[in-house]
């Protein structure tokens, strides 16, 4: 994207963000031992954008959160410039999809993969798309050398829960059609980490067949937040202002659902799981409870919580050698559960 492009508000963002993080290290060194310059400048960044004045005390009016939801999308335009992959439009059950391939350098030819991940976007449930997430579907296609499916299912608040769920299988059901159960693997990260879960729960209580696994990235599985978050020193979410979205998505149901917080579902039967978390993220707390009820029921569940790294990690893979070693972790997980 050319540099005169960029909003204003974006780009004085942008400018702040780097003086903080240049007068924060020179005074006291680096945030996190860990941490790149060009790492710390895209997390200060991100707690700007999502800080105080970003956050929303009340839902947005619809004209604001599309002002919001189109920014966020704007996020893919650097992956449709780095033009890695092959992509379709298309709808599975009646939900629109975006399916992701990973291609030749300098050709329109897809590489050979294995496996399908179905991916459940993140957004706190009334943000975030097919668009927004793009960057991170290109890696994973082609870290895994696998076809991601993303799906743009309803958002609050003007469809709440189970809006996003019966989306999500509808979804999963119309990949059966031509696939096989152990050919596919669900994903999603932060609320789309939620969405997995209550998926799962979904997809085993319909009676159809499991997937071959389901990977969730730091996901949001307690919006009651009955577990105090961590602190927010480091990480770019801030729980206590998630208040307007997540009771816009709970609505008539209650937040201690648990088809709007999966910690309280019935885990039982569920496919084998990845949860990838960062050990400095507000909500890290989700994933380790979610991994012990998981086990408590008898599942199978890797959990990872990556240290120095803050929510949704692997989606910074281009900035963070840990990044990196979270996406080839949900990558070995694809390959190993879709049968590489």
């Amino acid at each position: 994207m050319a540099l005169t492009r960029i909003p204003r508000r974006t780009l004085e963002q942008i400018g702040n963000a780097t003086w903080r993080t240049t007068v924060r290290r020179l005074r006291r060194g680096p945030a996190r031992p860990s941490w790149s310059f060009r790492y710390e400048a895209l997390v200060e960044l991100l707690r700007i954008q999502f800080g105080v004045d970003a956050s929303p005390q009340a839902i947005p009016t619809p004209r604001a959160l599309e002002r919001m939801r189109k920014s966020m999308d704007a996020v893919g335009a650097r992956e449709v410039k780095r033009d890695r992959t092959v992509r379709e439009k298309l709808e599975l059950g009646g939900v629109p999809a975006l399916r992701v391939l990973p291609k030749r350098h300098g050709t329109t030819e897809p590489l050979p993969t294995q496996g399908t991940v179905l991916y459940l976007h993140g957004g706190g449930y009334a943000l975030g798309s097919t668009r927004s997430h793009l960057g991170l579907f290109a890696s994973l296609a082609h870290t895994a050398h696998t076809e991601v499916v993303g799906i743009d299912y309803r958002l609050a608040p003007e469809h709440p829960c189970p809006a996003g769920i019966e989306d999500a299988r509808a979804a999963y059901e119309a990949l059966l059609e031509n696939r096989r159960p152990q050919e596919i693997v669900i994903a999603g990260d932060s609320a789309g980490g939620g969405l997995t879960a209550a998926t799962l729960c979904a997809i085993r209580d319909a009676g159809l067949p499991m997937p071959a696994g389901a990977a969730l990235l730091s996901p949001w599985l307690d919006l009651t937040h009955a577990s105090p978050a961590k602190s927010t020193r480091y990480d770019f979410i801030f729980p206590e202002r998630s208040v307007p979205f997540r009771e816009a998505y709970g609505a008539t149901l209650g937040l201690d659902d648990p088809r709007v917080s999966p910690v309280n579902a019935d885990l039982s039967n569920l496919p084998p799981l990845l949860v990838l978390a960062g050990a400095v993220e507000a909500i890290a707390d989700d994933s380790a409870r979610f991994a012990e009820r998981v086990r408590a029921h008898g599942g199978q569940v890797e959990l990872v919580i990556e240290p120095d790294e803050i929510h949704v990690y692997p989606m910074f893979s281009d900035v963070s050698p840990r990044a990196q070693s979270g996406l080839a972790k949900l990558a070995r997980f694809v390959r190993t559960r879709t049968g590489g």
